[in-house]
């Protein structure tokens, strides 16, 4: 999440599980060629810029200097750039968090036009099995007819456990187990343009057949959908706090403003700008409530040497009159959920205005104050920020723990079943009707 205390000019939260694991970013090379003496000068930048602006003096327990020490000689060796910007990237992951990275200039260009190489569809963990979780319309895995709710039992003529333990070796643990799993599968599935993708499905009645179509470059720019949901209640879902959606959403809620309940669906969010979750968590409130508390390095310093938090920054939302929606609301959350959805279901959480309904989110809770371009267009992302919810819960490492867990089963996905937002309505209901009650009395 892009963040910044008073003295930053700009902040933003933004976990790369970025498309899920529908979407991987493929580099081939750089636009501007390093020469072996200038990678290990920006080696030496990206190193020094985290040992001294990272959020936590104590590395998370990572013996910083030790890194330094066995990453020159990877850096010295590094055969051609894409090589180096993939070891320093690694190096960085040796933080184990979900926000500390360095990226190579097409990945970033890529990310920015929010575009990459996608198998087309989204699979994920269903009952302990990899299972298509929804399908891009329009992809070539639509075509090859990939649906919600198959089994993945292969990936390239090899079983997924297989293919799993290999791409377990390649990545590093993050910022909470979740991650790492969706990190290690998404890796399984990641491939370049040029490379078809290959693998045996499972159908509901146990057999299986095979699709091997070609890789697809897609672009997911950020949108609001809203809708009048035929329980009654509204729906509006968006996958990423961006500035350009605050108009949209305000606009939604306005639409949706008679409703007797509002479902918030942030089940694919993967973070964006913080001003942008603050603008959009104002609509709720009629009053001064405190919506997020955070600390930089030197709060952090501070309390780890004497274990108080009385530097802490802490963010107040609301005022009289500028609430637009006033009835119960519901969010649904899942392990997608990252970084600046985290700060904002946690904030409408613990204010009491908001229900979680899904599964605990991703955990992936730091701030990034800005982008630091190095050198041959790579950009380096440090974590300088550490988040709590107002009830001082840490979320880095933790996330969010719904009210009530709700998970998709194979067989709700087979029948195109929304078993979480079935949930969401239930307990919208439940808050509503005890809400008469109380006005009632």
């Amino acid at each position: 999440m892009n963040f910044a205390l008073p003295s930053f000019a700009r902040r933003s939260i933004l976990a790369v599980l970025l498309l899920g694991l529908a979407i991987s970013f493929a580099t081939r090379g750089t636009s501007r060629s390093l020469s072996p003496k200038e990678r290990q000068e920006v080696f030496e930048t990206v190193w020094k810029n985290i040992d001294e602006h990272y959020y936590d003096p104590k590395f998370g327990g990572v013996n910083w200097q030790e890194i330094h020490k066995r990453y020159l000689p990877l850096v010295r060796a590094a055969k051609d750039d894409r090589d180096f910007y993939s070891i320093v990237d690694r190096m960085t992951a040796e933080l184990h968090d979900a926000h500390t990275r360095f990226t190579s200039p097409e990945q970033w260009a890529s990310r920015k036009k929010h575009q990459g190489v996608s198998v087309g569809f989204r699979a994920g963990y269903v009952e302990d099995k990899v299972v298509v979780l929804d399908v891009f319309p329009d992809s070539n895995a639509a075509r090859a007819g990939v649906e919600p709710g198959l089994i993945v039992t292969a990936l390239d003529g090899q079983p997924i456990a297989d293919q799993l333990a290999k791409s377990a070796t390649k990545v590093l643990a993050s910022s909470t187990e979740r991650v790492t799993k969706l990190r290690i599968l998404s890796n399984a599935f990641a491939g370049t343009s040029e490379t078809p993708f290959e693998a045996s499905l499972q159908r509901d009645d146990g057999t299986v057949f095979e699709v091997k179509f070609a890789r697809q470059t897609l672009t997911s720019e950020p949108r609001v959908t809203s809708a009048k949901l035929s329980s009654g209640f509204g729906y509006i879902r968006f996958d990423e706090f961006s500035p350009s959606l605050v108009k949209d959403f305000k606009t939604a809620v306005e639409n949706l403003r008679a409703t007797p309940g509002l479902v918030l669906d942030l089940r694919r969010n993967h973070g964006g700008v913080g001003a942008t979750l603050e603008a959009m968590a104002r609509l709720f409130f009629d009053s001064k409530t405190l919506f997020e508390r955070r600390m930089s390095r030197k709060q952090v310093t501070v309390s780890q040497r004497d274990g108080n938090h009385s530097e802490e920054k802490q963010v107040f939302l609301g005022k009289s009159g500028a609430q637009i929606y006033s009835a119960p609301v519901v969010i649904l959350v899942s392990e997608y959920s990252a970084s600046a959805a985290e700060v904002f279901a946690a904030g409408m959480q613990d204010s009491g205005r908001a229900k979680l309904v899904g599964s605990p989110s991703c955990g992936c809770v730091l701030g990034i104050t800005h982008d630091r371009v190095m050198k041959g267009g790579g950009v380096l992302e440090i974590s300088e920020v550490l988040w709590f919810s107002p009830k001082d819960r840490k979320l880095e490492g933790e996330g969010v723990i719904p009210d009530k867990v709700a998970v998709p089963t194979i067989r709700s996905l087979q029948e195109r079943r929304d078993v979480v937002l079935e949930a969401g309505e239930k307990m919208l209901q439940e808050l509503t009707l005890a809400e008469r009650a109380a006005l009632s009395h």
